[in-house]
Parts: C-alpha cells; sequence; structure tokens
C-alpha cells in the first residue's frame, strides 16, 4: 500500500489529510487501525505520532481550510441587467443561475414574509390520534 493509496483510503472516509494523532507510519486513527500493512514497515499496530509530526498534520490541515473555497449559502440575489431601465430579473449571486433550487426556497420564503402571505400550516386531519373528534 503506497502513501497516495493511504490517503485515497481516508479520503473516502471522508478525511482528506492526515489526522493529527494519526499513526506515524500510515495516518490511520488508533480507534479502527488494528494490524496494517504499509510500505515503511510492513504489518504494524498504531504507532503514536511525535510532537513534530503532530504540529505538521495540524499546520497542513489548518493551510488547507484557508486556502479552500468558502461556502455558497445561496442566499444572496443579484439582479439581471435588462438595458431597458427597468429592474431586471432575480437570479442566485453565489452560483449565477436563475435555477438554483437552494436560493429560489429562501426567496420564495422572503417573498412571502415581505408580502404578508401567512404560511401554509397544516390542518389537523380528522380520526386517528391528531383528530378533532372527541372521545
Amino acid at each position: 500500500m503506497t502513501t497516495a493509496s493511504i490517503r485515497a483510503k481516508l479520503a473516502a472516509r471522508g478525511i482528506h489529510d492526515e489526522p493529527p494523532f494519526g499513526c506515524t507510519y500510515c495516518g490511520d486513527e488508533r480507534h479502527h487501525h488494528g494490524s496494517q500493512w504499509a510500505p515503511i514497515i510492513g504489518m504494524h499496530q498504531w504507532m503514536e505520532p511525535t510532537q513534530v509530526e503532530i504540529l505538521k498534520r495540524m499546520r497542513r490541515r489548518r493551510a488547507a481550510r484557508l486556502n479552500a473555497e468558502p461556502a455558497k449559502y445561496h442566499a444572496t440575489t443579484g439582479w439581471a441587467a435588462d438595458h431597458t431601465g427597468e429592474s431586471g430579473e432575480p437570479y442566485c449571486a453565489d452560483c449565477k443561475t436563475d435555477g438554483c433550487r437552494p436560493w429560489m426556497r429562501i426567496q420564495d420564503r422572503l417573498d412571502r414574509q415581505r408580502w404578508g402571505i401567512p404560511r401554509n400550516l397544516r390542518q389537523a386531519s380528522s380520526g386517528g390520534w391528531a383528530g378533532g373528534e372527541p372521545w
């Protein structure tokens, strides 16, 4: 197993970088390590990382987090200019489309609040445990 395959295995579990307190040789965490084979030493048990390794891993994770693209919340409305002097068509300013489902849901809720339209409340069905019939 190469380092690339170990990182691919971690990425499959949602870990994109070695955990700071992972094994010295393979980077796998202690609670599910068991006996594993690594190209450096062969079959091995979990080995505690040194303080230097922990610090390097933490700095690498922080650098990756700081360089990551910011999350898109799809709550910002932009207006497409139609060059007629009228206000344009609204669209999601985060993904730059007018068919963004999260943005449409948020925009619909905001429009309902702005126009004073009450929310659709579910009516209790008759009968059953939540029914309107007296005992």
